[in-house]
């Protein structure tokens, strides 16, 4: 079904109206006109009656003066006729040579019963003159005080034809006030319907929650309290829309780390069974074999209980790092930035693997130069670049180099160590990051290996906000990290960097 718009259900209820009024005022102008103006005109000649009544109460004759005050008094709108005794004719306001004038006073004073062919009707009855109706006249006959015979006639055929020609001038005069009020109604229905069809547009874009359009409705009337209703309205839906799509984007965030830690929990439980599960078994073997006194020799018990610590302080350090991993990941270590020389954190790390690189013939490659001053979590720092070497040394192989550099960029320092040996796979260079991740799963349990350094590198450096990777060379594999320079002259007791919170 086809809308309507309000507009024109506006203009069509008034132009009804204004036809249903003009129409209804027509109409009863119409019917009750000819009855009015008949009311009017038997009051009048009543009236009229009563003046010359008054005027010729007490005389038989009349003067030119009673003339003059006939005229003046009953008015030349009337026929008049006075009679004295014997139908004597005193005065009149028409010819008396014709005789159609003779008709009424024979009618009314019963010579005759008929005017012609017509039935006069008589309208008001009084004690000396009674008024009668006629199709075009209206006659009052009777007697005055003084014995006077009075016949009063009214034409009453032009007052008919006047109200015919008022009827019809009306119902044009009508015909234009509907043109006008037509036009007047268009105008008013544009002004009333515009901020109408402005409140609707915006409704409608808040129906698909577009809220930022605002209607233009000036004035304080009932559209206007209504236009300022919708727009206070509509931002106060804004606001509440802005308000749910934050807590709604805040509970995603939630349920999404919440799914997350789930998934690290079971990860977690999941590769430490794994992990554990060797040096368990070994323990377990071991600790049997010398329950049973499977070998009475001496050194083969020496190199049980030697497996046995071995493998007890590898699953030590396993959990000392799992403990220190999900304390990074989970926020329970804050980051206490200080300024500090990353030169001789390095060296210290370095001086310490010195007999583990003298036993496996690793070659250093590192020039201590000028200090370099950076920002950052010192702990935190050493432990990166402590699983940095220990994993070249691990993987140290052909050459047998391990370099170490640190170089300026801008503003930032670039921490990198290299050693000699296999590269990595490009399959596996994304996945080294992730926690009980191993390359080569046999070659990790030779030295160790728990697959969660990297893990720890890679939460220390989140957490600092900074860049790190791996790359591969042509004769070995570079690990590398950056870190935010720090001005030389600062006192080494700054304890917060310049646009840094301390604890983040």
């Amino acid at each position: 079904m086809k809308r309507v718009s309000f507009r024109f259900k506006m203009l069509v209820a008034f132009s009804v109206l204004t036809i249903v009024s003009i129409g209804g005022v027509w109409l009863l102008f119409r019917m009750l006109v000819d009855d009015f103006s008949k009311n009017k005109y038997i009051r009048d000649i009543e009236a009229a009656y009563d003046s010359l009544n008054e005027q010729f109460r007490s005389r038989n004759e009349l003067t030119n003066a009673d003339m003059s005050e006939i005229e003046s008094g009953v008015g030349r709108h009337y026929v008049l006729f006075l009679y004295a005794a014997k139908a004597r004719i005193q005065y009149t306001t028409v010819n008396t040579r014709e005789a159609w004038y003779r008709d009424p006073i024979m009618c009314y004073s019963g010579y005759r019963t008929k005017i012609g062919e017509e039935e006069p009707e008589m309208v008001s009855k009084h004690e000396k003159y009674n008024v009668y109706l006629l199709s075009d006249t209206i006659d009052a006959y009777g007697k005055l005080d003084n014995g006077f015979t009075v016949l009063l006639r009214a034409n009453y055929d032009s007052v008919l034809r006047d109200n015919r020609a008022m009827t019809d001038w009306l119902f044009i005069l009508g015909l234009f006030v509907l043109a006008v009020t037509t036009l007047f109604a268009i105008v008013i229905s544009i002004t009333v319907t515009k901020p109408i069809k402005q409140m609707s547009a915006q409704a409608e874009r808040m129906a698909k929650l577009d809220f930022s359009a605002r209607c233009k409705v000036d004035g304080q009337d009932e559209i206007g309290v209504l236009g300022g209703a919708l727009n206070q309205l509509s931002e106060q839906l804004e606001q509440t829309v802005m308000e749910l799509k934050n807590a709604n984007s805040e509970l995603q965030s939630d349920l999404e780390y919440r799914t997350q830690v789930d998934e690290m929990r079971s990860d977690f439980i999941a590769n430490v069974s794994h992990e554990l599960k060797t040096p368990i078994a070994l323990i377990r073997g071991y600790a049997e074999g010398l329950t049973e006194n499977v070998s009475d020799d001496p050194e083969s018990r020496a190199y049980y209980c030697s497996v046995i610590a071995d493998e007890a302080d590898k699953m030590n350090r396993m959990v000392q790092k799992l403990m220190v991993l999900n304390q990074l990941e989970f926020g329970g270590n804050q980051v206490e930035y200080a300024r500090f020389d990353v030169v001789s954190v390095i060296a210290g790390i370095l001086n310490s693997t010195e007999v583990l690189r003298s036993q496996k013939g690793i070659s250093l490659h590192f020039r201590e130069e000028e200090p370099v001053y950076v920002w950052a979590d010192e702990f935190m720092v050493e432990e990166v670049i402590t699983n940095y070497v220990s994993n070249a040394i691990n993987h140290a192989s052909k050459s047998k180099e391990l370099a170490v550099s640190v170089e300026r960029k801008e503003t930032v320092a670039r921490i990198s160590v290299y050693n000699t040996g296999e590269l990595i796979p490009e399959t596996d260079i994304d996945k080294i990051w992730i926690k009980f991740y191993k390359v080569d799963k046999a070659r990790s349990r030779e030295y160790g290996g728990s697959g969660i350094g990297l893990s720890i590198v890679k939460a220390i450096m989140d957490r600092h906000h900074q860049k790190y990777g791996v790359a591969n060379h042509e004769n070995g594999v570079e690990f590398w990290f950056e870190l935010e320079l720090a001005q030389e002259s600062a006192q080494d007791s700054a304890p917060v960097a310049p646009g840094r919170n301390q604890a983040i």
